[in-house]
């Protein structure tokens, strides 16, 4: 399950982000774990993330009031992004032609440092823009070319229709497309959780009845919601997360034990050899004709039955191949 989600039905990103919490050497159940960790740091991560959007300002680097706008307007992680077009803008780029053609204006800007002049539609009346660089089309934010025409037609602020919903700080309290009752009730469920956070930390200075008084209200209001509902054993637990019952009769087995430390056989010393081999009767030898451990193909001495024909020549051969070398010679 693990190597499908991670090939088929997540980013690149998310691919190296559940590989520090899982591998494929795991059991399903070290991956079911190990995927709860995974969602509750990304869970954690998201609410540092609200948390800081909601409480604090990033620090300006220009003077430009389309930054301070998009400061109010953006996530710190897409205004950060926005900030670099930002600064972008004031440093290389200058005008290299102007032209006015039904109600539009076409200003080609000159990038000196990515050496391209970049052509610039503009509508005074609406402040639509577009730039042949296709920043917007495909980051979803305007580009620095953008942002250098605003700033030289006086623009103040990044007009909405530019202001992609997904990058907005306020993007969960919008009500638009009929989503206010929706988003009303994540509000306030975020709330209710506030503020159960805040009193189990009050508790902890607290005597021990009076944990038990709040644990006996949240029990009761539990059971008021669910009158009906029943405790659960694990195997019923279970059985509703995979949305079958289990068999009772058993078909499947365990497998049997299996040795995974080799064949068993160990390294015996010489020792022990050498005390097997004395232990065995000894038997007549056809080359040396004596009684011993070894037979006539593992002879100590295989040359015993013809020693000196086989090891030194006679003095007639000897004179014999001295002649032989010197008429070779």
């Amino acid at each position: 399950m693990g190597s499908v989600m991670r090939t088929t039905q997540r980013s690149e990103s998310e691919n190296s982000f559940f590989k520090k919490f899982e591998n494929n050497n795991g059991t399903l159940v070290k991956f079911w774990m190990r995927f709860e960790s995974a969602i509750d740091q990304q869970r954690h991560t998201q609410k540092k993330s609200d948390n800081d959007n909601k409480h604090t300002f990033p620090k300006m680097k220009t003077q430009c009031p389309i930054e301070r706008h998009a400061a109010r307007v953006y996530t710190h992680a897409v205004f950060d992004e926005f900030q670099e077009e930002i600064k972008m803008s004031t440093n290389g780029l200058g005008a290299r032609g102007f032209t006015e053609e039904n109600e539009i204006e076409l200003t080609k800007v000159k990038d000196s440092l990515r050496g391209r002049v970049f052509d610039v539609h503009f509508r005074p009346g609406t402040y639509e823009a577009t730039c042949s660089c296709r920043k917007f089309e495909r980051a979803g934010i305007i580009c620095r070319h953008i942002i250098w025409n605003y700033s030289s037609n006086g623009v103040q602020s990044i007009p909405e229709s530019y202001v992609v919903r997904r990058w907005r700080k306020d993007a969960v309290y919008d009500a638009s497309d009929g989503k206010e009752i929706i988003d009303r009730k994540q509000i306030e469920m975020t709330k209710l959780w506030s503020e159960i956070h805040e009193t189990v930390g009050v508790l902890r200075g607290k005597d021990k009845d009076d944990i038990e008084t709040l644990s006996n209200l949240i029990r009761d209001f539990r059971e008021k919601l669910s009158p009906s509902a029943e405790e659960l054993t694990k195997q019923q637990e279970i059985e509703q997360l995979l949305g079958c019952k289990a068999n009772k009769e058993i078909t499947i087995l365990p497998p049997k034990h299996a040795k995974n430390k080799g064949s068993g056989k160990r390294i015996l010393s010489k020792k022990t050899k050498v005390e097997a081999l004395l232990s065995k009767p000894k038997r007549m030898c056809n080359n040396c004709k004596q009684m011993a451990h070894h037979d006539k193909r593992n002879c100590p001495n295989p040359f015993s039955e013809h020693p000196q024909q086989s090891i030194e020549l006679s003095s007639d051969e000897y004179e014999d191949e001295e002649e032989d070398d010197e008429s070779s010679g």
